[in-house]
């Protein structure tokens, strides 16, 4: 089953009412380097996101089994420990 996660989940300069996700102070652009190290298959396009439209974040498609927010947090977890 395809998971969309987007940047803006990870981003620190947006606040979670716009769409942040996990605590600040983590580096979102390692995000491509933690799915391929947990061996996901992704693929990766820039979009809009919705919560905000004027800004560009990247997407990524994740190919994941168990919900979204399990992904989420295993994310936030690699890139606290890097």
């Amino acid at each position: 089953m395809k998971r969309i996660i987007w940047e803006a989940y990870f981003d620190p300069s947006i606040s979670r009412k716009y769409g942040r996700r996990v605590a600040k102070g983590l580096n979102h652009q390692r995000i491509e380097e933690v799915l391929k190290s947990m061996g996901l298959n992704f693929s990766v396009s820039t979009a809009k996101y919705p919560r905000l439209p004027w800004k560009e974040y990247k997407r990524y498609e994740v190919e994941w089994e168990k919900p979204k927010w399990i992904l989420i947090k295993e994310i936030e977890r690699r890139l606290k420990t890097s």
